[in-house]
C-alpha cells in the first residue's frame, strides 16, 4: 500500500468511525524495506500513533534464512524514518531460537535494539508456519529445529537482558517500557470485544466469533456478511479466556470478569486441576487473580493442555 493509499483508507474509515477523535491508540504495522519517510508522515498525518515494524534479526544470514527481503541498516533507516515523522511509540519485532544460534548473538540483536531506544519489543520464539521456507527444509528433513532446551535457555535470558535494560515483560513474548504497553494486544488478551475489517478478518462480540467472507470480490458486495459465525459454549469461552489471559504474567486473568463474561468462575469450574497446578508451584490464585508462576509460565502449554474442554 502506497502513502496515497495509506492516505484515502485512512481517511474513509474516519469518516465512517471517527476513530482520531475518539481512539486511544492506533497502531500500524510495517516492514522496514517499504516504510518510507513519506509513508510515515502518511501514517502520523492520517492518525495512526504506533508502529510496529518486522525487523526479525539484525544478523544477515538469519534474516535470509527467514526469507526476509531487507537489511539491519534499512531497518534502522525505517525506525528513524518514523522518528522523524513524530511517532512516539515504536515497537519492533524479533524472532530467536534460530537454528545453532549463538546466545551472544541474540543478545548483540536486544543491545543493538535498545540503542534504537523502542518503547516497546516484542520476541517470538521462532515458528514453522505452514508454507514457508523454513517449514519446507523441515519437512524434508533438511532443517533441525533448535532443541528444547536452548529454546527454554534463551527465552529465560531474553527478559534477563531486557530487565536490565528498562523493559518489562507484560506478556510471554512482549516487553514494554513502563506505561507503553500495546492496548490493542491487551484487549486481545484480555478476551474483550474487538471487530476485524476487510477479507478473512475475524471478531469477537458478546461471546461470538466470526469471520469475514474471503473473497475480495464477494466481501465488496456483501461487507458485513459474516462466512463464519460460531457462539461459543460458555467452557469453550472460559477456556479461551484462559488461554489468552494467562500470557499475561503479571495481570492473568480476572475471576469476577471471567464470570461476567462466561458465567462462569474458573477457579471453582477447574478447582481440582488448579489445587494440583498450586502444588506443582505452577500457578497462583491470589483474591481476584488468577496467573502463573515463572516457572509455570514456561510450562503454559501443558498447563492450557490439561484445561482444554471436552466439546
Amino acid at each position: 500500500m502506497g502513502d496515497d493509499n495509506l492516505r484515502f483508507f485512512l481517511d474513509s474509515l474516519n469518516e465512517i468511525t471517527h476513530f482520531r477523535n475518539s481512539a486511544a491508540e492506533v497502531s500500524i504495522e510495517a516492514n522496514p524495506e517499504s516504510f518510507t519517510d513519506a509513508f510515515a508522515t502518511a501514517a502520523i498525518e492520517s492518525g495512526c500513533n504506533r508502529l510496529s515494524l518486522g525487523v526479525q534479526s539484525f544478523q544477515p544470514n538469519i534474516l535470509q534464512a527467514y526469507d526476509r527481503v531487507h537489511s539491519a541498516d534499512e531497518a534502522k533507516r525505517a525506525f528513524y524514518s518514523a522518528r522523524k515523522a513524530g511517532f512516539s511509540r515504536i515497537n519492533l519485532d524479533f524472532i530467536y531460537a534460530f537454528p545453532g544460534q549463538d546466545p551472544k548473538q541474540w543478545e548483540a540483536d536486544l543491545q543493538e535494539a535498545a540503542r534504537l531506544d523502542p518503547e516497546h519489543l516484542s520476541c517470538y520464539e521462532l515458528a514453522y508456519e505452514p508454507g514457508t521456507a523454513l517449514t519446507k527444509l523441515k519437512q524434508a528433513g533438511r532443517w533441525e529445529p533448535e532443541d528444547e532446551d536452548v529454546c527454554q535457555a534463551l527465552f529465560e535470558s531474553t527478559e534477563n537482558w531486557l530487565s536490565g535494560l528498562g523493559y518489562t515483560r507484560y506478556e510471554i513474548s512482549n516487553y514494554a517500557k513502563p506505561r507503553e504497553e500495546c492496548l490493542h494486544n491487551l484487549a486481545s488478551w484480555r478476551s474483550l470485544d474487538y471487530i476485524g475489517l476487510g477479507t478473512g478478518a475475524a471478531s469477537w462480540r458478546n461471546g461470538i466469533r466470526s469471520k469475514n467472507i474471503l473473497d475480495p470480490r464477494v466481501y465488496q458486495k456483501r461487507p458485513f456478511e459474516q462466512s463464519e459465525s460460531e457462539a461459543r459454549l460458555p467452557e469453550e469461552a472460559l477456556f479461551d479466556l484462559m488461554l489468552m489471559g494467562l500470557r499475561l504474567p503479571q495481570q492473568g486473568v480476572s475471576r469476577k470478569r471471567a464470570l461476567r463474561q462466561t458465567g462462569l468462575d474458573p477457579a471453582e469450574y477447574w478447582c481440582e486441576l488448579f489445587n494440583q497446578f498450586k502444588s506443582n508451584g505452577w500457578l497462583e490464585i491470589k483474591a481476584d487473580c488468577i496467573r502463573t508462576t515463572p516457572r509455570g509460565l514456561l510450562l503454559l502449554d501443558t498447563i492450557l493442555g490439561q484445561m482444554l474442554p471436552e466439546v
